[in-house]
This record gives structure tokens, C-alpha cells and sequence, in this order.
């Protein structure tokens, strides 16, 4: 029987931490931390879906902005799961940048981030220029907090 996942590490053991994994029949993959993706390519990068951010250090997120220009033109939702001030972390990366050629890409960035005891939501889109919409009210999950390590 063969394996539904495939996993990689992306970096060398001395290079940015990160791991791949493939869903073989899913045609997709995760991504764990988004630090220096070059030896992903464009066609492993493309397959990502669903990205978990340990923390925003550089070596953990300088890839962000590789993946998005890959990805900017694809008709493509992109999540992002990670600690408090992820979203402001995006946000700014996506601010860092004019957004004018854009109102017709379809590209959704969804990013999700976990609180002791709630998680928030944004969502940015291509075509409104990647300008925050505030998710849902926060999702209050138990009176006991998550364990944050």
C-alpha cells in the first residue's frame, strides 16, 4: 500500500527550519514554517494550501513573500494558522507593497491566530487591494485556555 503522505524537510539540517507535506492524492500540501523556500520550487510552492507559522523570526517567515509571488495571479485561497500578532505580521508584508494592477486576481489570503483562549480571523483579498477583512467575531473555544508551549 502506498503512503498518502509524503513529507521532506525543505531546508538542509543548518538552514531554515521547515517541513513539507505532500497529500499525494489530494494534490496539495502543508507547510510548517515559511522560512527560506527556494529549494521548494514554483510547483511544490503552488501545491500548498494550508501553512502553520510556529512564530514570525525571520528564518521561520522571510519566505512569505517568495510564495506570494508565486502564487499573486492564481485563482487560489491560501490559509495561514499561527500564534498571536500573525495577522498583523501579514498584514504588514501585504502593506509593504503597491496593490494597484491587482482588482482582478482572484487570490484569498485567510489567516487564522491562536489564542490562550480564543482564535481570531482575518481574510485578505487580491482584488480589494489585500486591505484587512476582520474575520468572524473571535471564536471563543473553552473557559480553559489552550496550552501554548
Amino acid at each position: 500500500m502506498n503512503p498518502s503522505f509524503a513529507s521532506s524537510l525543505v531546508n538542509l539540517p543548518f538552514g531554515d527550519p521547515g517541513l513539507y507535506v505532500d497529500i499525494r492524492w489530494a494534490h496539495r500540501s502543508l507547510l510548517f514554517d515559511l522560512g527560506d523556500n527556494e529549494a521548494l520550487g514554483p510547483t511544490r510552492l503552488l501545491r500548498a494550501t494550508d501553512i502553520f507559522v510556529s512564530h514570525t523570526h525571520m528564518d521561520h517567515f522571510v519566505g512569505f513573500d517568495r510564495l506570494l509571488r508565486i502564487i499573486l495571479g492564481r485563482d487560489k485561497t491560501l490559509r495561514l494558522y499561527g500564534p498571536p500578532g500573525l495577522i498583523e505580521n501579514v498584514n504588514g508584508k501585504l502593506h509593504g507593497y503597491t496593490w494597484n494592477l491587482v482588482d482582478e486576481y482572484t487570490l484569498t489570503i485567510e489567516v487564522r491566530e491562536f489564542h490562550r483562549r480564543q482564535i481570531r480571523s482575518a481574510t485578505f483579498r487580491a482584488a480589494d487591494g489585500f486591505r484587512p477583512i476582520e474575520g468572524a467575531p473571535a471564536i471563543h473555544v473553552s473557559e480553559e485556555p489552550f496550552p501554548i508551549l
